[in-house]
């Protein structure tokens, strides 16, 4: 465990210094983790309210690629006991990796595989050895477009050949996937699906010749007559309590998702041609369907109170919290340190197997009035005064968004989002308000559960509030 955490904090920090969140840091800002006493001379603290709502999100585009950034999917059915289940469907292309590949008249093709590499990281009961999913592949009937122009989103609905599919349904043990299989005594983290040989030739055979015809063979020709392959669950009806997520990019033959093809012209002499996902070339993306119809979370989609006592989170697409801070000018005038979104998780929805995500971020929401100067229309999403220089991570070290253990009675775990500039522009604004949508990261979609306390909760430190501390001034 503590060595798949350390994979995934690195991975997060690239994230973050990938994914276009905004925000600022200033010297005059006292660090966020710094809360001088109340009884400090001339320091005083504050707690605004918030009026806070759960919203259904599927805005995020599980097409995107960050430079240095793994690129994940999950595959399979999975329930959530609060959040409901969701359906995920990997779709990607595939490029030869010896660009003008073709087969000669003297090969024979023997058979293929479909090897899909294991993240390390399954959502959910992660400790279950019994625990499965199936999974098939198809080829996809629907072009996916150029990389450079391509941009899908989770309800994104690609046509596969169900007719003719390139795989017979295929079941696997989650746990396992770490040492699934076996090539020349070593374990290799994923799956190998053998696939259909006649289908996939079928289809694989005249994109091909059609690609090496005539001219000068490039990556972006052979996508435009293989349009790429579907790998979901057999069965949606099918669920489980496990989510693995996949990494379609990697370094060699079995880090890599892709196709391998093995032929042989003489006897004893077989070898493959890999055809393999190059983020450089090839657009994917996660199809996500969610069912959260009979599900608690559904509960809070349709509430029509004014204020929420509780809220939930998962990552995009799913729950997101939106929330709006309020009082802004009863404070009086001062200088800033601290000012400090605080969401504590209730236990009786959260537990080991499920989890709340690492980090949380917030983005703005402008409303008719406020921020001004920007050309913003009431509705639209802007970057918080606190992640700027947007090309710098330093701007983290105010913004925080990870939970934290301490800050509230109790020992419950609460996630902190440190805002001190944007409520510093909003008292110079004048508003008395600032409007946020927080979500999770941008790595494994679906994930993760955390439910916490609204801003109409009925234990007060446990409310969803903005923690505000300055000094007065004389």
């Amino acid at each position: 465990m503590s060595s798949i955490n350390q994979f995934r904090k690195y991975i997060f920090v690239l994230i973050l210094a990938a994914v276009a969140y905004t925000g600022c840091k200033e010297s005059t800002l006292i660090n966020s983790k710094i809360s001088p006493a109340n009884d400090s001379i001339g320091v005083y603290s504050r707690n605004l309210p918030c009026v806070t709502h759960t919203y259904f999100d599927d805005s995020i585009s599980t097409s995107a690629t960050f430079p240095g950034v793994p690129v994940y999917v999950g595959v399979g059915v999975f329930t959530d006991p609060f959040f409901g289940s969701f359906n995920a469907s990997a779709y990607f292309q595939v490029i030869p990796s010896v660009n003008g590949f073709y087969f000669t008249s003297a090969d024979t093709v023997d058979s293929a595989v479909m090897v899909l590499p294991y993240s390390g990281f399954t959502w959910g009961d992660s400790t279950n050895e019994s625990l499965t999913q199936t999974y098939q592949v198809f080829y996809m009937s629907d072009s996916m477009g150029d990389i450079s122009t391509a941009s899908y989103y989770p309800s994104t609905q690609k046509v596969i050949d169900t007719k003719n599919p390139l795989s017979a349904p295929f079941t696997f043990n989650v746990y396992h996937l770490l040492d699934s299989f076996l090539i020349s005594g070593k374990d290799h983290a994923g799956l190998r699906v053998k696939l259909n040989l006649t289908n996939l030739m079928n289809k694989l055979t005249p994109a091909l010749t059609n690609y090496n015809a005539g001219g000068v063979p490039t990556e972006q020709l052979f996508i435009t007559y293989f349009n790429g392959i579907c790998v979901r669950a057999a069965d949606t009806r099918q669920t489980t309590t496990s989510m693995p997520y996949f990494q379609l990019d990697g370094s060699d033959p079995y880090s890599e998702a892709g196709i391998l093809v093995y032929y042989h012209q003489a006897v004893g002499d077989t070898t493959y041609a890999q055809f393999l996902y190059d983020n450089s070339y090839c657009t994917h993306y996660n199809g996500i369907v969610n069912s959260y119809g009979h599900a608690s979370v559904n509960g809070l989609y349709q509430s029509t109170k004014a204020n929420d006592d509780v809220v939930a989170l998962q990552n995009q697409p799913g729950a997101g919290i939106d929330l709006k801070i309020g009082g802004i000018r009863s404070l009086p005038a001062g200088v800033i340190a601290k000012a400090e979104v605080q969401l504590t998780l209730l236990p009786n929805y959260n537990n080991v197997a499920y989890f709340g995500p690492q980090k949380v971020f917030a983005t703005g929401i402008a409303s008719a009035t406020y921020p001004t100067g920007q050309g913003l229309v009431a509705g639209e999403k802007y970057n918080l005064a606190d992640r700027y220089p947007i090309y710098s991570l330093s701007p983290f070290n105010v913004l925080d968004g990870y939970p934290h253990t301490g800050v509230v009675p109790g020992g419950l775990t609460t996630y902190t989002i440190d805002i001190p500039r944007e409520l510093m522009q909003a008292i110079a604004q004048k508003s008395d308000t600032i409007h946020l949508r927080i979500n999770g990261t941008q790595d494994f979609y679906g994930a993760y559960h955390m439910v916490a306390a609204g801003g109409n909760y009925a234990d007060s430190n446990y409310r969803a509030k903005l923690k505000v501390v300055y000094s007065q001034l004389q």
